[in-house]
């Protein structure tokens, strides 16, 4: 599964030992003013759920078996609100350019400051973002889950005999349960049309 460990990486710069992160002039300029008002000055609300979904059936002998049922992000996980506006598109792109060597493109600490973070408020990945302005921003997230399978094994086989000729056998099988710990990495992105709506949204990663 691939992270986007550029899009987070910018929250964590001063906690990552040795990380390698430098600035890049970008064409488009940043403007505080309109990205505050962007973020704040709405009457536009994005709101959902966040989870995973495992359409995956038995793989090598492992069955899924909370198979196609939502995994939700827990109370608290972090969801992550970028405007999409050209200065953030343009520095999603350059920092793709660098995330396989391990580098940072540092974002501008102005512009770190105009980013929501919100949690999620319940147990089934409820979210909701209020006082946004029509536009477009990129929801992302990503959280742990557990996921319940069984590993089907044989044992043995049982024989049917008839005047000491074999006239059937049968495997006999064993299953073992356990639960692996497994993760989701989700974006999104949303487009507001006008001010006042509601986008209703999932943020869903589908295995």
């Amino acid at each position: 599964m691939k992270k986007h460990y550029y899009i987070i990486a910018f929250f964590l710069l001063s906690s990552i030992a040795g990380a390698q992160s430098f600035t890049v002039e970008q064409k488009a300029q940043f403007n505080k003013s309109e990205t505050i008002q962007l973020m704040t000055g709405g009457k536009s609300t994005i709101k959902g759920q966040a989870f995973a979904k495992d359409n995956q059936s038995g793989i090598r002998g492992i069955a899924v078996l909370n198979i196609n049922k939502r995994q939700y992000a827990p109370k608290g996980t972090s969801i992550i609100v970028m405007p999409q506006t050209a200065y953030f598109k343009e520095w999603q792109e350059v920092s793709k350019k660098y995330e396989k060597e391990g580098k940072i493109v540092e974002l501008h600490k102005e512009a770190r400051a105009c980013i929501k973070v919100i949690q999620v408020k319940d147990d089934k990945g409820s979210f909701e973002i209020n006082n946004l302005m029509p536009g477009q921003y990129l929801l992302i997230t990503g959280f742990n889950y557990i996921q319940d399978k069984q590993q089907t094994y044989t044992l043995g086989y049982e024989n049917t005999y008839i005047n000491n000729t074999l006239q059937s056998s049968r495997e006999i099988e064993g299953h073992h349960y356990f639960k692996i710990l497994s993760e989701a990495n989700i974006r999104k992105s949303v487009t507001i049309k006008k001010d006042g709506d509601v986008e209703d949204v999932n943020l869903r990663m589908t295995l």
